[in-house]
Formats: structure tokens, C-alpha cells, sequence
């Protein structure tokens, strides 16, 4: 709470204070009705007319409170003399100044506050009239032009001396109040103790559509929807009689009729006044139809977004796919019923956990670690990182995994993890999705049992034909006729393709399930490249293509499997020569990178196209895949090559230009030489 500074002008404001003579004086009529008056226009449970002294505010005239004083360091209208304008605070429970104040939290409850500051004849600040109400509201420029005129009227009280004085204040005191109900911005109706209208201010006027001299002198139910003349017309007549005894105000909500016989809802607060010894009452009326109207429309909004969530949540919940939603700071918000039913966990158990490393197992965690430092070019650290790098960085992020479910049994699936973004484009939290493909690895693995042991079955045939028609080729049975010469050599050609593709195959199988041997040793690279285009040589002078190398001065030590190693250059060399233009020249580099040794091998032939590209490491990828393609090859050497260098802890990749340019090229890690 912060307590009003004193005012620069204290001893002065004190002394005209005093010199007014009306502290601790009896209420009075004069000032009591200046605060009726408040109360019926703003449609506020309090108004008052208060002096603040040197240790308490006093209250000159009070509706709606029955204190007669509060302490000054509590008070609103101590800040609201420091200074000469309008103080209105809408919401005191939401202003750091008053929220914990005693008159916030505890009677009268003040929420909303209006106070205009009072002064005596020297300008001194000695007091103010002020509403309070219970519920925060907000107050228009009208209607602190209205309430700064009431404040002027007290003031006039204040001051007022003589009879012609208060002549003159009463006269002026007409026209405000006259302002104040012509410029109202609700409909203002009095009543009488016959339920006759007497007054009709303009915005009546506009509302209802009527002329003052057609409704004034009429009963008060012509204004009201015609179903519920009868039972207001009862109601008024029981006012008239009864009063409204102890209650401040009745606040209902109607619906009133226009002159054109058309309805509206309005709002209607009815306040009881004494004139003369007489009942009368005075109504405001406030048109709500706008309000209605978006009250109905933000039910009908809320019912479709119950629909839309309701709707979510049964997909959500339905498929067979494990949804799960962390938040920025790897909470689990989601683990819906598909990821329940798949891993055995309960949401609640798994908001419980440290961490999503529980569903993982160890050894896939290290091996991503490691490639997706090499994919994103810089360290990443294990733990929740190696799930969001992509994502965060906008990378589509799909692979493969082994989920370990409650039961320890372990769970093949495809996870795609994809960042969720606010409107605001921050970042809120990631979701992943998890697809079961436990059959679809089952297939694969049927199928390449299938594929390993027809290979393994033809290998040996195969040899043997192999052999037969290299002894046929070389005399063996005797001399071969031209025309014979020519059908064998096409039968060991295509013995030596299928041979070649058997290899391939069988290689593809150990990679897969793991039994392919890899013996690395600290040694240099260049010598590799050099056994490499030496083994190539005879493949490439048929393209009538030649080599050109060049190597970077030092040695590139890196920790390799020799002959897996010049098997993937052999790979690289070849597609280049086959693709090349006849007579032209593949280039090949060595060069040193931070870390790494990296080898390209670079052709100009037609390159590679677009929509290929996706998937030239696939298993039988070709660009051209037709029976009549003018180039060889089993559509597996590439794939075999990424799957050799990857598990030397490198990787593999390539940039084409159609019709300038492709490089194929491969990056390894650096090692220390051996001793």
C-alpha cells in the first residue's frame, strides 16, 4: 500500500480548512443532496463529500457508508488532493497503490474510485466529492465532465455565506444538475407515486424513440415490452406504496419497447427519492442488446471450441500412433492413449519422470550424439538436445529408434519431432510423434534373410560358371569358333555383373545385421586414394576418362579399414567415370578441414536430377531406371559406401549442377599418428 505524500502547501491548506469552519459540524441538507444527487446520476452504492484533516479524511455528507471518518493514510482522497484534476482509479484491486489496501481488501470493498478535488476560496485543496462502487468499472469523459460539475457545486457550498449566494448556487446548481441529465449517456426517467413518467431526458429520447409530450404524464409500462406491462405496472404501484426500504437501488434487467412496437434488453436501476413528502423514483436505462449479442456470440464460440478440443482429443486419442508434447522447458504436458497403450506408462507417471531418456536406449543415444554433430557441423550435447537440435533450428527431424517400454521390452519406431511456435513466433515446446513399425521391420528382415540366402545360394553356382567359361574362353576344350568367342565373352560379362551384384548384396546384409568386419588403422589417406584410382584405371579407359589428383601438403591421417575405405573410393571413381563426358578428366581432392580430412571426386557430366536426389543413397536407387539405361551398376554402391562411412564416424554427401557439375565427397575424422 503506499500512503499519500503531504502536500508542498500543507500549513496553508490546513489553515483554509479550518477558516471554512464545517469540520465536525452537523449533516446538511445542501450537501447531502449534492451526494443523492451523484449517487442517482452515476448509479453508484456510494458518494461522498469528504475534508481531509491532518490525520483523517471526515465525511461532510455520506450515502451509502456509514462511517463517519477513516484514517488519512488510508484514504483515497489523500492522493486525490495532490493535485488539481479528475482521480479515478477503474480497478483498485489491480493498482499496485491500493491493492492491499484495508478499504480494498475489507468494508466498504472499494474496486472503483472517482474523486474531483475541492477547493476553498484561496485554491487551496481542502477536500473532494468522490464515488465509490464495489465492482471495477470505467468511467467516459462525460462523465467526469459531470461529476467535475457536482464538484463545483459543492464547492459553492462550501464557500456560500449569504442568501444571494445561495441563490446564486442554487440557480447554478439547476443548470448543472439539468447538464448532467441531458448529457447523460443512459436514459434517465422520473417517476412519480402514481407510476407517471415526469421527466424524459434526450437519450431517452433517442432510445425509446418517443417526443417528451407523448410520454410524460403516461404510465412508466408503456415503455416496457408489452407481455410485462401488466406485472411492472404492479410493481411500480407496490413501490409507490412501500418504498424500497433498506435496498440502496434495484437493479433488474428488462426488456424495454420502442414507439415503433419494436424490443430490446435493457439494463434498468431504479433509485427512490423524497420530494415534498412524496415518493418518486428515478430510472436509468441502458440498452444491452450489443452486449447480448456478444455474450450470445462468445457462448456460441466457446460451445464450437468445446466441440473442436472434444473432437482433437478423440483423434488424439484414438490412432495408434504415441503423440507426445513437451514444453520448452522438457516437461511432459501430452502422452496421449496411443502412447500409453504403446509404452505401458501412464500420463501421470510420465510427468513424473526426470526426462524422455527413459524410452531410449543408451547405445542409439551415444551413435546420435555423434551423427548429428556431424550433420549440424557443431558439438551437440547428450541428453534432451539431440531430440530438438533439428527441430529448433526449423529441420524436418525423422528416424529411426528402439523405444523401451515399462516392461524392458524394447520397440522399433519411426519418431518425427517437429517444434511448436506461439503466435508470437516464440517458441513453446516440441511434439513428437511415434509411429509402431515393428512389422514393417519384420518384413524387412524376412525379406533380407530371403535375399542373403539366394545370394549366398548363387555365389557358389556362380563360380563355377564363372570358372567354366574362363577355361572355355582360354582353349580348354579345344579351339572356340569366332562366333562361339563372342557368346562366351557376353556370358562372362554378365557372370561377372551378376557376380558383382551377389557381392553388393551380401555386403548390403553383413552392414544391416551388423557382421560386416571393419579393422581400422591409424594410416595415411592419400596412399588409399592412389590404390583406388590405380584399381580404377582399366574400369575408366573404356570412357576413355582419366584422373587428376591433388592433395593438400600433409599428411591426412585418419583411423580406416583399408580396403572398406578404397572400396568406397573405387565406388565414388567409377560412377564418376561412367558419367563423365568420353575424353574428359574427373577430378579428385584431398583437403584439410578443422578436424577432418575430406575427399571429393568431382565430374562434369549431365549431373543428377532434381527429383532424384531425395533418394540416390537408397537401397537400388537409379536415375535411369529402364532395362535399355545405357549405364551399369546395381543401384547399390552408394548406399553400401554411406553405410562404410558412417561407421568410420563420417559422413558422405555430394552437390550436382545439371549439365556442369557433380561432386560426390566424404568426410572423416582426423586422427593422431600412430607411433
Amino acid at each position: 500500500m503506499l500512503d499519500a505524500p503531504v502536500p508542498a502547501d500543507e500549513s496553508e491548506r490546513m489553515a483554509a480548512l479550518c477558516g471554512l469552519n464545517i469540520l465536525d459540524t452537523l449533516p446538511e441538507e445542501r450537501f447531502d443532496r449534492i451526494t443523492r444527487t451523484a449517487q442517482r446520476a452515476f448509479g453508484c452504492p456510494i458518494a461522498l463529500v469528504t475534508l481531509v484533516d491532518s490525520e483523517r479524511q471526515w465525511f461532510k455528507s455520506r450515502i451509502g457508508l456509514d462511517a463517519p471518518q477513516t484514517p488519512r493514510n488510508v484514504s483515497f482522497c489523500g492522493h486525490a488532493i495532490l493535485r488539481n484534476f479528475p482521480f479515478i482509479i477503474p480497478d483498485a484491486a489491480r493498482d499496485p497503490r491500493f491493492a492491499d489496501n484495508p478499504l480494498v481488501t475489507g468494508a466498504p470493498h472499494i474496486r472503483f474510485y472517482a474523486g474531483i478535488p475541492l477547493r476553498a476560496d484561496n485554491g487551496a485543496l481542502v477536500g473532494t466529492l468522490c464515488l465509490i462502487d464495489r465492482v471495477p468499472r470505467s468511467f467516459s469523459d462525460d462523465e467526469i465532465a459531470a461529476l467535475c460539475d457536482l464538484a463545483q457545486w459543492a464547492e459553492l457550498e462550501l464557500n456560500v455565506y449569504t442568501i444571494r449566494q445561495a441563490t446564486l448556487v442554487s440557480r447554478e446548481k439547476e443548470a448543472r444538475l439539468r447538464a448532467i441529465v441531458e448529457h447523460a449517456g443512459d436514459a434517465i426517467i422520473t417517476i412519480d407515486d402514481d407510476g407517471l413518467v415526469e421527466t424524459f431526458n434526450p437519450e431517452a429520447q433517442r432510445l425509446f424513440a418517443y417526443r417528451p409530450d407523448q410520454v410524460i404524464g403516461a404510465p412508466f409500462d408503456v415503455l416496457v415490452a408489452r407481455h410485462y406491462r401488466a406485472a411492472v405496472a404492479s410493481y411500480v404501484h407496490a413501490l409507490a406504496r412501500d418504498g424500497m426500504g433498506e435496498t440502496a437501488r434495484i437493479n433488474r434487467q428488462v426488456f424495454g419497447q420502442r414507439s415503433d412496437g419494436t424490443r430490446f434488453p435493457a439494463n434498468l436501476v431504479v433509485s427512490e427519492m423524497h420530494i415534498n413528502g412524496r415518493r418518486a423514483f428515478t430510472g436509468l436505462v441502458r440498452d444491452i442488446s450489443a452486449r447480448r449479442r456478444n455474450a450470445d456470440e462468445m457462448k456460441r464460440l466457446n460451445r464450437r471450441l468445446a466441440e473442436t478440443l472434444s473432437l482433437q482429443q478423440a483423434i488424439l486419442n484414438s490412432n495408434n500412433y504415441a503423440i507426445i508434447y513437451v514444453n520448452a522447458h522438457g516437461q511432459v504436458i501430452m502422452f496421449n492413449d496411443g502412447a500409453q497403450r504403446m509404452l505401458g506408462y501412464s500420463e501421470a507417471e510420465m510427468r513424473t519422470q526426470a526426462s524422455l531418456l527413459v524410452l531410449h536406449d543408451p547405445a542409439e543415444l551415444e551413435a546420435r550424439v555423434h551423427a548429428l554433430s556431424l550433420e549440424l557441423g557443431r558439438p551437440i550435447r547428450p541428453g534432451p538436445e539431440m531430440f530438438i537440435a533439428k527441430a529448433r533450428e526449423r529441420i524436418p527431424d525423422e528416424a529411426e529408434w528402439t523405444y523401451i517400454r515399462k516392461d524392458g521390452s524394447r520397440l522399433p519406431v519411426m519418431l518425427s519431432i517437429s517444434a511448436v511456435w506461439d503466435d508470437e513466433n516464440a517458441l513453446s515446446g516440441f511434439v513428437g510423434i511415434a509411429q509402431d513399425i515393428s512389422e514393417r521391420k519384420k518384413m524387412e528382415n524376412m525379406k533380407n534373410e530371403f535375399v542373403s540366402t539366394v545370394s549366398h545360394e548363387l555365389r557358389t553356382p556362380m563360380t563355377s560358371i564363372k570358372g567354366s567359361l574362363g577355361l572355355l574362353a582360354g582353349g580348354a576344350a579345344g579351339e572356340i569358333p569366332v562366333r562361339a568367342k563372342v557368346l562366351l565373352d557376353i556370358a562372362s560379362k554378365n557372370c561377372d555383373r551378376l557376380v558383382r551384384l551377389i557381392n553388393d548384396i551380401l555386403d548390403v546384409e553383413k552392414i544391416e545385421s551388423g557382421n560386416m568386419r571393419f579393422e581400422p588403422l591409424v594410416q595415411p589417406l592419400l596412399p588409399l586414394v592412389e590404390q583406388a584410382i590405380a584399381a580404377t584405371h582399366a574400369f575408366a579407359s573404356p570412357f576413355r576418362v582419366s584422373f587428376d589428383l591433388r592433395s593438400d601438403s600433409g599428411e591426412l591421417m585418419i583411423a580406416a579399414d583399408s580396403d572398406r575405405l578404397i572400396q568406397v573410393i573405387v565406388n565414388l571413381l567409377s560412377n564418376a567415370a561412367k558419367f563423365a563426358p568420353a575424353g574428359g578428366v574427373v577430378e579428385v581432392r584431398l583437403v584439410r578441414l578443422p578436424g577432418y580430412a575430406r575427399l571429393s571426386v568431382t565430374d562434369h557430366g549431365p549431373g543428377i536430377p532434381v527429383e532424384f536426389r531425395d533418394r540416390i543413397f537408397q537401397k537400388f536407387a537409379q536415375a535411369d531406371g529402364s532395362d535399355s539405361r545405357p549405364k551399369g551398376g546395381t543401384g547399390l554402391g552408394l548406399n553400401i559406401s554411406k553405410a562404410i562411412i558412417e561407421r568410420h564416424r563420417g559422413r558422405i554427401d555430394f552437390v550436382s549442377e545439371c549439365g556442369v557439375r557433380t561432386e560426390f565427397f566424404f568426410e572423416l575424422p582426423l586422427a593422431a599418428p600412430a607411433p
